[in-house]
């Protein structure tokens, strides 16, 4: 039998080389159950990740069918939201119309029942002037208003104020008990409201400064604004009660 010296690492190699044989049996005994078991472990490790991977991928597939599916049922609800919405900008377009029709009837009516109330203020006017406690009262025309006016310094008062005062809904000319001449401003609306109560105000310290003689402001209507309970309560403005028969169309 014959002997092999080994004295260096390349006289291992060149053994192991000369007998491949050893070489299984060399790993054997230098290495670990486990590390010999190694490239097997990976390749089971692989086959796992491998079939994992696939079923993952498998269940994503699944997963973005349902996804595809709820899209295209969100897609359905949406366009039925805008069907919705769209039915709902129609009905608001209608409701829009029928509130614009109704501001132009409310505002063709207005003139007509401003117009009315003052024919039955006219009716009043001698019932105003009496809870006044005046008497022999009559309804100054515009002509006697302009006059009025013409005869007196205006020159610090608006064209508009002006213009107003000689369109006053109603002017009476009446008699205290005694014998006075005076003046009531009327302001006539089928609400009355602040804006009648500034007029009707304006117009009798207009009356009393081309005049000189006293003057009375009342507004008069069928309803009133309760924020013109201050004034009617501080005598600024009185109040008179139209009676709604009297605005009945026969």
């Amino acid at each position: 039998m014959t002997t092999t010296a080994i004295n260096t690492i390349e006289d291992l190699v060149r053994i192991m080389d000369d007998h491949p044989e050893w070489v299984e049996a060399m790993r054997v005994r230098l290495l670990s159950r486990e590390v010999l078991e190694l490239p097997r472990t990976i390749a089971t490790l692989a086959e796992t990740v491998e079939s994992f991977a696939a079923s993952t991928n498998k269940r994503l597939d699944t997963i973005e069918g349902r996804l595809d599916q709820h899209d295209a049922r969100f897609d359905a609800v949406d366009a039925r939201f805008d069907a919705v919405d769209a039915r709902f900008d129609a009905v608001d377009s209608r409701f829009e119309s029928v509130e614009n029709s109704i501001q132009k009837l409310r505002n063709e009516v207005a003139p007509i029942k401003a117009a009315h109330a003052r024919n039955a203020a006219i009716e009043d006017a001698l019932a105003i002037a009496g809870d006044l406690g005046l008497r022999q009262a009559k309804t100054l025309t515009r002509e006697e208003l302009w006059e009025i006016s013409e005869s007196a310094d205006t020159s610090d008062i608006s064209t508009g104020d002006l213009r107003s005062f000689r369109r006053a809904d109603l002017i009476l000319e009446a008699a205290d008990t005694d014998g006075e001449t005076c003046y009531v401003a009327i302001e006539v609306s089928f609400t009355a409201n602040g804006r009648d109560t500034d007029r009707a105000i304006r117009n009798a310290e207009f009356l009393k400064r081309f005049t000189g003689k006293r003057s009375i402001a009342v507004v008069a209507g069928l309803y009133r604004d309760n924020r013109i309970d201050e004034a009617l309560e501080t005598g600024a403005v009185f109040w008179h009660q139209l009676d709604p028969e009297q605005l009945e169309v026969e």
